[in-house]
């Protein structure tokens, strides 16, 4: 059955419905999303819905090493990233990041380990300040970009 609505510019639109199980009619919905030859197929846990930044921008860079051990460093000279960052902890001891306050060893920090670790933001993801770094010892290496 096809239910015609006025949606807000009072245009007529025909939506589809189908019948509860209490007998109530109701609108069918069927999310979808098609890949690259076209082909529809069904959104669920397994093929999620896919979501596009379109507030995205070009990547900036933040690399360096830690000013002074033992005490947190901004990152990014203080600027928010208003799409996301990424941090790689390229050193050989553990730092700390944190994007709600200042980073410090524990607390609301999150731990990147030695050699490789990664902390990467989602897309369109901004954080509620600064994001800051801290690590036991001077010079400890890190790769940073936010976007």
């Amino acid at each position: 059955m096809t239910l015609l609505v006025k949606d807000a510019n009072t245009t007529v639109q025909s939506l589809a419905t189908g019948v509860d199980g209490n007998g109530n009619l109701v609108p069918v919905h069927a999310p979808a999303t098609s890949n690259a030859q076209g082909v529809s197929t069904a959104v669920g846990p397994q093929n999620p819905l896919p979501v596009i930044n379109a507030a995205g921008a070009v990547a900036s860079d933040g690399s360096g090493t830690l000013a002074t051990g033992g005490s947190a460093q901004t990152l990014f000279g203080g600027i928010v990233p208003t799409n996301g960052f990424l941090v790689q902890n390229n050193s050989s001891a553990v730092l700390w990041i944190s994007d709600v306050g200042v980073a410090s060893a524990g607390g609301a920090s999150i731990q990147l380990a030695a050699n490789g670790g990664i902390f990467a933001t989602a897309s369109g993801y901004k954080p509620a300040g600064p994001v800051s770094l801290f690590g036991a010892t001077t010079g400890q290496a890190f790769a940073a970009r936010r976007w």
